[in-house]
């Protein structure tokens, strides 16, 4: 005798990736938490399954009449498995709100208005914004280990020890963007349209330090498996920089150039944090 599915119950918590369901049916695709890794690359959007939404028993539910879900890109939602341990057919039951702050509403509620940015060169602004209640109040090592993170990544030079808004990946038909290097393959998230949709929404050219700064925080803060957990928990300067490496930034293994990075965060460290190196790569020698 078959058993029923229900007895089987698989529940779930797990965010919208994509709402715009092709055959018309109100399903969303939901990156489930535990089940699909957080990394795009080994599981892509597209990889994903449609999920069916619930809806409540005051619509009718049947041939396309009723209202459809309002559920937007990065809700928070709940449900269980239709086919239990399989987990192959989910739906979604409800949304889970998300405590939005005062900094996390700034980009949506006050588009046009810029945050004044203090330094003479890229370093020290984003430096300026990490620490800031606008950047996040991120520690100095936490900012500095960023910083690091993009002077390798936008090409900084000792002769040219800045990081680079305009800087454009030197792999043939990449065209990765920026001082985090946005990629715009699909697979991969499409992090580089995504920085323009931003630039739009905030009335700003995507191309200004200003905007990446920002962008870069509010990736942090609505996409969680990009680390902000993991780089507000480290307390070194080494443990930051290789945190936002791997989850933010995820070059590939060949290219990571480590310990580039921690010397860039460093050297920041030393200009613009404590004045000294607290926190050397290689502390035993």
């Amino acid at each position: 005798m078959a058993n029923y599915y229900g007895d089987e119950t698989r529940w779930f918590i797990g965010y919208v990736v994509n709402n715009v369901d092709p055959l018309k049916l109100d399903r969303v695709k939901v990156r489930i938490i535990g089940i699909h890794t957080d990394n795009v690359e080994d599981i892509p959007d597209d990889d994903l399954p449609w999920a069916q939404v619930g809806v409540p028993v005051t619509e009718d539910g049947s041939s396309g009449q009723g209202a459809n879900s309002q559920l937007k890109i990065r809700a928070q939602v709940f449900g269980v498995f239709l086919d239990g341990k399989n987990s192959q057919l989910p739906l979604v039951l409800g949304s889970i709100p998300k405590i939005e702050t005062n900094t996390n509403s700034i980009d949506e509620s006050l588009p046009s208005v810029s945050i004044p940015i203090d330094g003479n060169t890229n370093i020290e602004k984003a430096f300026n914004f990490f620490i800031s209640p606008e950047g996040g109040e991120f520690t100095p090592q936490q900012a500095c280990g960023m910083i690091g993170n993009f002077c390798v990544e936008s090409g900084a030079t000792a002769n040219r020890g800045d990081i680079n808004p305009a800087a454009v990946s030197g792999f043939k038909d990449e065209g990765s963007f920026g001082i985090a290097q946005w990629n715009p393959a699909k697979k991969a998230g499409d992090r580089f349209g995504e920085l323009q949709k931003f630039a739009g929404r905030i009335n700003k050219d995507y191309r200004e330090m200003e905007t990446q700064l920002r962008f870069v925080k509010h990736e942090l803060e609505t996409l969680p498996y990009l680390g902000i957990g993991q780089l507000r928990s480290a307390t070194t300067l080494k443990d930051a920089t290789i945190v936002f490496q791997n989850k933010y930034e995820r070059p590939n293994k060949d290219l990571a150039h480590t310990d580039q990075r921690i010397a860039f965060a460093q050297e920041t460290m030393k200009k613009l944090g404590t004045g000294v190196d607290n926190d050397p790569i290689n502390p035993e020698e």
